[in-house]
């Protein structure tokens, strides 16, 4: 974001520090939206990106920005969506985790195919950049994504690969994966992601998770509480049944959460929703619910922002980690600690 003539203007591909020229491609009361045209003067935290499909391919956003920088940003995001959304004026400490892999990280993808191409979407547009080879998939994932180049699909279209099968082993645990489960994508941030949120959950009696997915955290978790119940529906929850010995709810959470949860008084409340948030009804039980801690797992600072301020009146915020999941894009997981307030 830069300024001129006291309008924000938002720029695509910029870099801190740079001075460009832009042509304005909408323009509001307001903001407006700019295209460079040229970069006159290089910010200090602006590189050459590594992959040679990066100003055309849509995949990736922040390939031509240094890791640091990258770094100061997310967590820049997460605050501002905290203070601004939440209205939190006081913030402990943000821990942030990085990727062990900044390359060859990612285990899944959606790939497109039209008129025999086979790749990504170009930037703002659903036109087809052909892609040999992606620097951000793992191995096994490209290799996956080989195959469906020699495949050459016809039509247009969207596959999903994966470079992982239906069984997974991450630390002591062994997951089953359904075809069509959703599983966090940087394998090298695996066991320590898992680490990460088992940790700031900590261990006792009742604990209640919702958005349960296909179990990842609940087998943990039922070595740590003495009871847990998980909800999930579909496919996902009978993958959590495999998964892990809790008591595992075949439902949503906006259905069950409302007439159950109060009468639970749980330990410990663990959310893990979509990047669209909580839905309100699941909100409004879980700050009502009497339970002594909340951890909530984002991956969408704004509906984040927007869920906490709902607990807020009975929850404070006492740990926040950034955790550096898509490298080379601004996507940003978040792991947020609440307390129960006295």
């Amino acid at each position: 974001m830069g300024r001129y003539e006291g309008m924000a203007v938002f720029v695509a591909l910029a870099a801190p520090g740079d001075l460009l020229r832009v042509r304005l491609s909408r323009v509001r009361k307001r903001f407006a939206l700019g295209e460079i045209v040229e970069v006159l003067e290089p910010g200090s935290e602006r590189r050459e990106p590594p992959c040679s499909l990066f100003s055309d391919c849509g995949g990736c956003d922040w390939m031509h920005v240094s890791e640091a920088a990258q770094q100061r940003a997310r967590t820049m995001i997460v605050r501002d969506a905290l203070q601004r959304i939440a209205h939190l004026t006081e913030l402990p400490e943000i821990d942030y985790v990085s990727s062990p892999a900044q390359l060859g990280y990612r285990s899944r993808a959606r790939i497109a195919h039209a008129a025999r191409q086979v790749g990504f979407r170009a930037r703002a547009s659903h036109f087809v950049i052909d892609v040999e080879r992606c620097l951000i998939l793992d191995e096994s994932t490209q290799k996956e994504l080989d195959r469906v180049r020699d495949r050459s699909p016809r039509g247009r279209g969207e596959v999903s690969i994966r470079g992982y099968g239906d069984t997974l082993d991450i630390g002591v645990n062994r997951y089953s994966v359904g075809e069509n489960a959703f599983f966090q994508t940087n394998r090298s941030l695996w066991e320590t992601w898992l680490q990460l949120v088992l940790n700031a959950c900590g261990e006792g009696g009742l604990a209640v998770e919702f958005y349960a997915g296909v179990g990842f955290y609940t087998a943990g978790l039922v070595k740590r509480f003495s009871r847990v119940i998980a909800v999930e529906r579909g496919a996902h929850a009978r993958d959590a049944a495999r998964n892990s010995n809790a008591e595992i709810v075949e439902a949503s959470a906006e259905s069950w959460a409302p007439g159950k949860l109060s009468g639970l008084a749980p330990e410990l409340v663990l959310l893990n929703p979509p990047r669209t948030g909580c839905h309100r009804s699941v909100v409004n039980a879980v700050r009502d619910s009497g339970a002594q801690r909340v951890v909530y797992v984002s991956c969408e600072p704004s509906t984040l922002a927007r869920d906490v301020e709902v607990l807020a009146p009975s929850y404070s915020v006492t740990e926040i980690t950034c955790i550096d999941a898509l490298p080379q894009t601004h996507h940003v997981e978040v792991i947020a600690s609440m307390t129960k307030s006295v």
